[in-house]
């Protein structure tokens, strides 16, 4: 091609670029959704997903019987729900959307109970929030709130996901694991309407990493946040103070995880439901412990490969919920 026509050519590519670019952005959030589960990356892992988990699991139990083990019991429709409730939530921490957007619908196809349904619903807010999809990120929510509350049960489950998420946040944070905390806070921020807190988990990870300045920043900007409540900016200010006043020696370990669990229970009785409002002493370091050590103690323990973590802590949920503020008094 001789050289004069190249930047002519260069024009017309760029215009072109700057047209689809357009296209792609005039397009609904429906539309866009949609675009993406036709996609190839979304059709195949869901359909390796839906049939090959069945058959992993068979192979293991096969395996099991072979080398003379006894093999676990049967899973039934909870069990797997429960599976890619959670092989959901690990996209999402590996902030691999597309994964844990076709392991939230799986659950939502599927005849799942009510709280993983709305755990789907919870973490498939993320993945539409990541994608800056903020109408069906509030849809989402919203199906979480209008869920209705299971006869029997104790709390609505909305109380129950918002439970959980703040629970597993102070465990991730105290275990020192941000990318588990900045799902659960992304999660939490978006259930009650309050994006200040997808910068927590930030803020934390600066100061763990000996970037005080940088999580002074985050801090400072969070507390002048006026969509933050009252109590959160104060919070914030103290914080900040005392962070200032040890001149750039700063545990992290000492401030984050009390800082992060009295941070998330304002942010609950702003905006929370009115079963959590009321529980006042459900902030108290003490009363996380029953809840965070049972989550903790059935981490990837029971039923092995069924991934039943997330089980051991929907059950801790319904559970210690209600024993913790008692576990809080002398």
């Amino acid at each position: 091609m001789p050289s004069h026509h190249r930047p002519a050519m260069r024009r017309v590519s760029c215009l072109l670029l700057i047209a689809a670019l357009a296209a792609c952005s005039s397009k609904s959030e429906n539309e866009q959704l949609l675009e993406l589960r036709d996609g190839l990356a979304y059709t195949q892992y869901r359909r390796l997903s839906e049939s090959g988990l069945p058959g992993a699991i068979g192979a293991y139990r096969k395996g099991m019987e072979w080398s003379g083990k006894a093999p676990p019991v049967e899973f039934d429709e909870a069990d797997y729900c429960a599976m890619h409730v959670l092989l959901a939530y690990g996209a999402l921490v590996a902030d691999k959307s597309t994964i844990a957007l076709a392991e939230s619908d799986i659950v939502e196809a599927r005849n799942c109970g009510s709280f993983d349904r709305v755990a789907a619903n919870s973490l498939r807010s993320v993945v539409f929030q990541r994608l800056e999809w903020p109408q069906l990120a509030q849809a989402e929510s919203d199906k979480v709130w209008s869920a209705p509350q299971t006869p029997g049960t104790d709390q609505p489950p909305v109380a129950h996901v918002i439970t959980l998420h703040a629970a597993l946040t102070y465990l991730a944070v105290t275990e020192k694991r941000w990318d588990r905390a900045q799902v659960h806070i992304d999660a939490l921020g978006q259930l009650l309407k309050q994006p200040w807190m997808s910068e927590l988990p930030r803020a934390g990870l600066a100061f763990q990493e000996g970037r005080t300045r940088d999580g002074l920043v985050t801090l400072k900007r969070m507390s002048q946040d006026p969509s933050a409540p009252e109590p959160v900016r104060k919070e914030l200010a103290r914080f900040i103070a005392k962070v200032e006043a040890k001149g750039g020696d700063v545990d992290s370990f000492v401030f984050m995880p009390r800082l992060i669990a009295v941070l998330t229970w304002e942010a609950v009785k702003q905006e929370g439901p009115d079963v959590l409002r009321t529980t006042t002493r459900f902030a108290e370091e003490q009363a996380w412990k029953p809840l965070n050590e049972s989550v903790k103690d059935g981490a990837g323990k029971a039923r092995e490969v069924a991934g039943s973590w997330w089980n051991k802590a929907r059950d801790a949920v319904s559970s210690d919920a209600k024993a913790a503020p008692e576990a809080a008094k002398p």
